[in-house]
């Protein structure tokens, strides 16, 4: 009995516990910020830093090994039908075997490249750099595209709370409606008139589903989890004012960190081509076993090596080299051009943003009076309705104006916080 107790006891804590995550999981409030967050985690761009790290550093480590000694093996066998050879009357001189065996091991060692290696190793490190801040310009272009989902969403579940309000208003004056046909004080007509709106009000809030369903795909595909329909997002709030008066600092965009990696990676490349006229210093060596052996006229198997070093100067290119700055320059002068276009383009969207800011503000401060005067006007009308006097399209004209302008009031609340999160992606923030 007791045993049967425990594993109750056991099952019933269980279900506590699975309950408790469903609880929490269905309550959780995700906030843009959070959003925007996992998506710079979880996307799959975000391995490729990684895999260009790792494959930069295997080519730098190639690179490095420039500064260590090769070692080449190789082997020959040869026949000549000549030689060199002396030849003096009545003396019998020695000649160099027409056939060759040798079996050699060279080796070099670098001694001097005017620093070739180490610029071609900053070239290498630069440029996975510009590739690296190159993804991270796409990651952040992500941030618009999580925007727009996110505050499709608000917009969505806002405009649902006012055709619900207003599928509450006619289901409650349907009622009243038809009271006064059965009483004969208003026509037929004008309850099908209700019923047919309520129908509408329906597709349109299985519109709105729709739509909302399809701006969570697109953030469940960002994020890399599943989304419910259910989950709530967190309401955004800033100081506009406060944030459109401060400082106008554009160089937080990544575009900037690729401009100036660019910058750097043409400096290296263009170091690089200076040291491409410095001389290079080579040790060497040679070790053998073969016939003949350096001594030529020694017809037998021995062992033999050689030691030395070698210096190899391009003295005269052409001006080759210079040119080759030149162009660098001339790269150069197109990233920064580049640059300037980008700022340019960047203090157009943040003027754009910025009168949509002013906009929606002072929209917002008109809604308010409008929705108090449509709500009056929609009131009469329905008093109206009830008496016979209007018909109820006439009613349906002025409750939607009612609805329209708590519409407007909350397109132009999201719209105001989408601006000013755009104003802030524009700006890097």
């Amino acid at each position: 009995m007791s045993t049967i107790f425990r594993k109750s006891k056991y099952i019933f804590l269980l279900i506590i516990f699975f309950k408790l995550q469903i609880s929490y999981g269905q309550d959780t409030v995700l906030s843009l910020e959070q959003i925007q967050n996992e998506v710079q985690k979880n996307y799959p761009l975000i391995k490729g830093k990684a895999l260009l790290s790792e494959s930069s550093g295997l080519n730098v480590e190639n690179l490095k090994v420039s500064y260590l000694p090769r070692f080449y093996a190789n082997g020959q066998v040869s026949y000549q039908s000549e030689v060199t050879g002396i030849s003096l009357p009545g003396v019998d001189a020695p000649k160099a075997p027409k056939d060759r065996y040798a079996l050699n091991l060279d080796i070099e060692q670098l001694i001097y490249d005017g620093g070739k290696t180490k610029s071609r190793i900053k070239v290498e490190e630069q440029n996975s750099q510009v590739e690296i801040n190159d993804l991270e310009i796409q990651m952040y272009q992500l941030r618009a595209r999580v925007n727009a989902a996110y505050y499709g969403i608000q917009l969505v579940r806002k405009s649902k709370l006012v055709l619900f309000d207003k599928q509450k208003t006619i289901s409650n004056r349907l009622q009243q409606i038809k009271s006064a046909v059965d009483n004969g004080v208003v026509l037929p007509a004008n309850l099908k008139v209700l019923q047919s709106e309520l129908l509408l009000i329906d597709q349109q809030v299985q519109e709105l589903n729709a739509m909302e369903e399809a701006s969570f795909s697109v953030l469940s595909e960002l994020m890399g989890r599943s989304l419910s329909a259910d989950v709530k997002l967190k309401e955004t709030s800033y100081e506009n004012e406060l944030l459109l008066s401060a400082n106008l600092d554009l160089t937080q965009r990544p575009e900037y960190v690729l401009f100036s990696s660019q910058k750097s990676l043409l400096e290296a490349q263009k170091e690089l081509i200076k040291k491409d006229r410095s001389p290079v210093i080579t040790g060497f060596g040679q070790a053998g076993y073969g016939n003949p052996t350096y001594n030529q006229l020694k017809d037998e198997f021995d062992t033999y090596y050689m030691l030395g070093a070698k210096i190899s100067w391009n003295i005269f290119d052409w001006k080759s080299n210079r040119r080759k700055q030149k162009e660098i320059g001339i790269r150069r002068d197109i990233v920064e051009t580049k640059e300037l276009s980008f700022t340019q383009n960047q203090l157009i969207e943040i003027g754009n943003e910025t009168s949509k800011i002013k906009k929606f503000n002072i929209l917002l401060e008109k809604d308010d009076a409008i929705i108090e005067l449509q709500t009056a006007v929609s009131k009469s009308a329905a008093s109206q309705l009830d008496n016979g006097v209007i018909t109820s399209s006439d009613y349906l004209e002025d409750l939607n104006k009612e609805i329209q302008a708590k519409l407007n009031k909350e397109y132009h609340t999201i719209q105001l916080q989408q601006s000013i999160a755009e104003y802030n992606r524009i700006k890097g923030i």
